[in-house]
């Protein structure tokens, strides 16, 4: 997506005309036409137009809506993205090009596709590569805005996570997957009745239509106000405890097929439409256990890097040859006070306990075996494997679980909150043809 500074006034007309100043008689030339504009920033007619083609050259015509409609959803989508990609970069996020290559190559992987056959690919679409590569990049930063305003806004008690994968032990429903499409008809936050009565009949006509066997995918990309609206609101597949408790509580005995709505939330109102369902039997997970000991040598003013490192590799040869142990070395030299009068010996854990320099070694070693040095957060390390066992990681596997759930489940929350708030702080002006009388 082309984003341009306005450099002229708000007012703008609607195409950008530029004068040869070699000739005062010169025609007018236009440039660019502007579609809408975003505090100080433009979106143009050409951002629409092609993601106009793209859409239409990606997706069932069965289920989309007549190009004014859609040219409307996308105004709305591009809008919201250039207000999120403000934030990045008044909060200074940058995307490496090498970080876009590799999020091509894994997408070009995942589709079974060279780099080579993802370029044709896009060629028959009417898409560049550079263009993609733009679009990329820009979602990207998109994704690290998001992540970096929405996630301080997410509280997560120990208890919220003991309480929700205690009931996952107990209930069947945590076994349950849900395919979900969604429609999003925003209500703002000081509506007046009117307003939500408009937006509740909107709702009930929609749901009546979907009732009735029109493509809810369709009724999704004409008047759903959230970001998936130009996916037909489809959402994938999700646990049930993954989902908003308003949604949680309507899907969990809902059948395939189901309409599901208007649900009320602090963002407006919710249609569900159930398009599939499926469960699994309750599953054990064991995990791997290490238990290791290690010598640590900090890095400071006076011992570099280089220092420490070369202080291992001495200590790591006189163990080997047999002129010490590895337990008195760590008793004479480590820095880690919590393990070097027990001989370094660290204990049974799990290797995600650790930081990753540190995990990543270890998970390699043999049993017995000694690292060669390697640097962590912390320091130098040597490390010795002694032994590994498998235990049920039922429970541990639940907690975690049960976190990531209701990370998920609030984030999704708080961001349609947070972009509702983005909109209602910035100056939009539509100025193309999408504009409404």
């Amino acid at each position: 997506m082309k984003i341009s500074k306005l450099l002229i006034a708000l007012n703008l007309s609607l195409s950008i005309a530029v004068i040869n100043p070699l000739s005062a008689n010169a025609a007018a030339k236009v440039v660019e036409q502007v579609a809408a504009v975003v505090n100080n920033n433009v979106i143009l007619e050409s951002d629409v137009n092609d993601m106009l083609k793209t859409i239409k050259a990606s997706t069932d015509p069965r289920n989309l809506p007549n190009d004014k409609v859609l040219r409307q959803q996308i105004l709305d989508r591009l809008i919201v993205e250039n207000l999120i990609l403000q934030k990045a970069a008044k909060a200074k996020i940058t995307v490496s090009d090498d970080q876009v290559s590799n999020a091509i190559a894994k997408i070009a992987e995942e589709n079974g596709m060279t780099i080579d056959q993802l370029r044709s690919k896009l060629s028959t679409m009417g898409i560049s590569y550079s263009a993609y590569r733009e679009r990329i990049h820009n979602d990207m930063l998109i994704d690290q805005a998001r992540m970096n305003e929405v996630r301080p806004r997410i509280k997560i008690s120990e208890k919220e996570v003991e309480n929700l994968a205690k009931n996952m032990s107990q209930q069947t429903s945590n076994n349950i997957d849900v395919k979900v499409s969604h429609i999003l008809i925003s209500v703002p936050e000081k509506a007046s009745k009117q307003q939500i009565d408009d937006a509740t009949n909107k709702a009930t006509d929609i749901i009546r239509r979907a009732e009735k066997g029109e493509s809810f995918a369709k009724l999704a990309t004409s008047y759903s106000n959230d970001d998936l609206a130009l996916k037909g609101g489809d959402m994938g597949w999700h646990k049930l405890n993954e989902l908003p408790t308003i949604f949680e509580e309507r899907l969990i005995r809902a059948p395939k097929g189901s309409i599901i709505g208007p649900i009320r939330s602090g963002v407006g109102l919710h249609i569900l439409k159930v398009d599939d369902t499926r469960s699994e039997a309750p599953k054990k997970f064991t995990i791997d256990e290490f238990n290791a000991r290690h010598i640590l040598i900090k890095t400071n003013v006076l011992v570099t890097d280089q220092i420490a490192k070369q202080k291992l590799s001495d200590i790591r040869k006189s163990i080997v040859s047999g002129a010490t142990t590895f337990e008195a070395a760590a008793k004479a030299n480590s820095q880690d006070p919590g393990s070097a009068e027990n001989g370094g010996n660290l204990g049974w854990s799990r290797a995600d306990v650790y930081d990753a320099g540190f995990r990543n070694a270890l998970v390699q070693l043999k049993k017995g075996e000694i690292s060669q040095p390697i640097k962590s957060s912390f320091g130098w390390h040597l490390i010795q494997l002694i032994d590994t066992k498998q235990t049920d990681g039922t429970n541990a596997v639940k907690q975690d679980q049960a976190y990531r759930l209701i990370f998920n489940r609030k984030f999704g929350e708080e961001a349609q909150v947070w972009i509702q708030e983005l909109k209602g702080d910035a100056y939009i002006k539509i100025t193309g043809e999408e504009k409404h009388d």
